[in-house]
C-alpha cells in the first residue's frame, strides 16, 4: 500500500506544477496572438521546435540516464556526486562543441537566430539535468516548483519584452532565454548543486556506463518528433497547407489527453524502477497496469463522448471536418499511452535500446502509411497511419515484455473496454445528437462503475484532509 501512496502523491505534485506550466502556457496565447503578427510568432515557435530537435543530440539524453542512475543509489552521496559530477562535467563540454560547431556553421553559412538557438539549447541541456537531478534526490515538489517558476518567469519576462519595450520576436526570445536563467539559479540553490559537482569525481568510466544506457535513447527520442511531426509535413506536401490546418486543431483534444499521462507517467516510472525488484513485483505490475488502463481509458472515453457537443461550441465551423479525425486520434493516443505505460520496464531494466527499436518502428510504420493511404483516403491517412503505429508498438511491447515478467490488463476490463470503445465509434459519427447523450450517460456510468474503487480512495483523501483543516483551525 506505501508504494501506491507513494505513486499518488508523486503524481499529485506532479500534476500541479505541470498543470500551472500548461494553463500559464495557454494564457500566453492571447497576448501572442494580439503582439505578433504571424510571420514572427511562426519564427518564434520554428525555433523552439528546432531546439527540441537538437536538445537530445546535444545532451547525449544524460539527464535520463542521471535519472535512471541515481534511483539506484538514492540516499547514498559519494554515489551520487560521482554520476552527478561525471554527467554535468561532460555536458559542459558537450554545450561547448555544439556551440563552436554553430559558430563554424554560421561563419560557411550564415544562419538567422543561430544565436538563440546556441543560448537557449545550451540552458535546456543544463535544465534538463538539474531538473532530472531533482527528481533522482526524490525531491517532487521541487521539480514541480522549478516548472512553475520556468512558467511564470518566462510569462513575466514576456509580458515586459512585448507590452512595455515593444521588442517583438526578439522580445520572446530573451524571455525564454531569461525564463531558463531564473530555473537553473533556483534548481542550482535548492538542490545545493556545488556540494555534488567535482572535478576529481569525475569518472569515464561513469560516462561509458551511463552512455550505453542513454545513447539508444537518442534515436527513440527523434523517431517520437517523426511520428508527431511527420503527419503535418505529409499533410502539408500531399493536401496543402489548408489540411494542415484542420489536423492540428483535430489533433488539439488529443493533446489534453497525452499532457494529462505524460503527468501520470513521470511517477509512475519512478515507482517501477525503484520497486522492480520487490518480490510481489508481477502482481503490483499487473494491478497497476489494469488501474492505469482503466483510468486512462475512461478519460479517452469521456472526451469522445463530449465531443458532439463541445466540438460546435470550441471550434469555428471552418475547421469542422477536423471533427472526423478525433475519435481514431483519441483512440491512437489511447494505445500511446499504454506503450508507454510498458515502456517503464524497459527503463527499470536498462534496456533503452529495446524502446529505441520499437519507437523507430513506430515511425516507419506511421510515415509509410502517410506516403501510401495520403492520396487515396486524405485526411484520414494521418489519422489512421498513427492508430495503427501505435497499435503495432503496443502489441509488440506487451507480448516482449510478457516474456520474461508477469504485467498483463485483466481481461475482463479489456474486453470491456474494446467493446465500448467499439460502439462509442458507432455513436460517435451518427450524427444524431439523441444517440449521442445516451452514449454520453453509458460512458458516464461505466466511468463510475469501472473507477469505483479509486473515486472511493480519492474521495475519502479529501474528507481526511479537509478534517485536518478542521482540526487544525479548532
Amino acid at each position: 500500500m506505501q508504494r501506491e501512496k507513494a505513486l499518488a502523491k508523486n503524481t499529485a505534485v506532479l500534476m500541479f506544477g505541470k498543470i500551472c506550466t500548461q494553463c500559464i502556457s495557454f494564457l500566453l496565447l492571447p497576448l501572442y496572438t494580439s503582439v505578433l503578427d504571424t510571420a514572427e510568432y511562426g519564427t518564434f515557435d520554428i525555433m523552439i521546435t528546432y531546439s527540441m530537435l537538437v536538445l537530445p543530440i546535444v545532451n547525449l539524453q544524460f539527464d535520463q540516464g542521471l535519472f535512471r542512475f541515481m534511483l539506484e543509489h538514492r540516499g547514498k552521496n559519494n554515489k551520487i556526486t560521482n554520476i552527478f559530477s561525471s554527467i554535468f562535467l561532460s555536458c559542459i563540454i558537450q554545450t561547448a562543441a555544439y556551440n563552436m560547431l554553430l559558430i563554424i556553421l554560421n561563419f560557411i553559412h550564415p544562419v538567422e537566430n543561430i544565436q538563440f538557438l546556441m543560448i537557449y539549447v545550451s540552458l535546456q541541456v543544463f535544465v534538463s539535468i538539474m531538473l532530472q537531478f531533482s527528481r533522482g534526490l526524490g525531491k517532487s515538489t521541487c521539480y514541480a516548483i522549478a516548472s512553475f517558476i520556468s512558467a511564470v518567469s518566462t510569462v513575466v519576462f514576456n509580458v515586459i519584452a512585448l507590452v512595455f519595450l515593444n521588442k517583438g520576436v526578439y522580445g520572446l526570445f530573451a524571455a525564454s532565454i531569461l525564463g531558463q536563467v531564473v530555473t537553473i539559479i533556483y534548481l542550482s540553490f535548492n538542490n545545493k548543486i556545488w556540494k555534488y559537482v567535482s572535478i576529481h569525481e569525475f569518472k569515464f568510466s561513469t560516462i561509458k556506463e551511463v552512455s550505453q544506457y542513454s545513447l539508444p535513447l537518442i534515436p527513440n527520442n527523434l523517431a517520437w518528433w517523426v511520428v508527431n511531426v511527420s503527419d503535418r509535413l505529409v499533410i502539408k506536401y500531399f493536401l496543402g497547407i489548408a489540411s494542415n490546418g484542420i489536423f492540428t486543431v483535430s489533433s488539439k483534444f488529443p493533446n489534453v489527453f497525452i499532457n494529462f499521462y505524460n503527468i501520470v507517467n513521470l511517477s509512475w516510472t519512478e515507482s517501477v524502477s525503484l520497486h522492480f525488484t520487490d518480490e510481489d513485483r508481477d502482481v503490483f505490475l499487473s494491478e497497476m497496469m489494469t488501474v492505469f488502463f482503466k483510468l486512462f481509458s475512461t478519460c479517452c472515453f469521456l472526451i469522445i463522448s463530449l465531443m458532439p457537443f463541445v466540438f460546435p461550441v470550441l471550434v469555428n465551423w471552418k475547421y469542422k471536418e477536423s471533427y472526423n479525425q478525433i475519435y481514431i486520434l483519441m483512440m491512437a493516443m489511447l494505445f500511446r499511452v499504454m506503450v508507454g505505460l510498458y515502456s517503464c520496464v524497459y527503463i527499470a531494466e536498462k534496456k533503452s535500446k529495446k524502446v529505441a527499436t520499437t519507437s523507430i518502428t513506430a515511425a516507419v510504420i506511421n510515415l509509410t502509411l502517410d506516403i501510401l493511404l495520403m492520396k487515396k483516403i486524405g485526411l484520414y491517412a494521418a489519422s489512421v497511419s498513427s492508430l495503427i503505429a501505435f497499435m503495432s508498438m503496443f502489441v509488440i511491447r506487451y507480448f516482449d515484455i510478457n516474456r520474461s515478467i508477469r504485467m498483463k490488463i485483466e481481461s475482463k476490463t479489456l474486453f470491456l473496454a474494446l467493446t465500448l470503445g467499439v460502439l462509442l465509434g458507432i455513436i460517435y459519427y451518427s450524427e444524431n445528437i439523441v444517440i449521442q447523450f445516451i452514449g454520453f450517460i453509458i460512458v458516464c456510468i461505466y466511468s463510475i462503475l469501472t473507477n469505483k474503487d479509486l473515486i472511493k480512495i480519492i474521495l475519502e483523501y479529501i474528507v481526511k484532509f479537509f478534517r485536518q483543516i478542521k482540526r487544525k483551525s479548532n
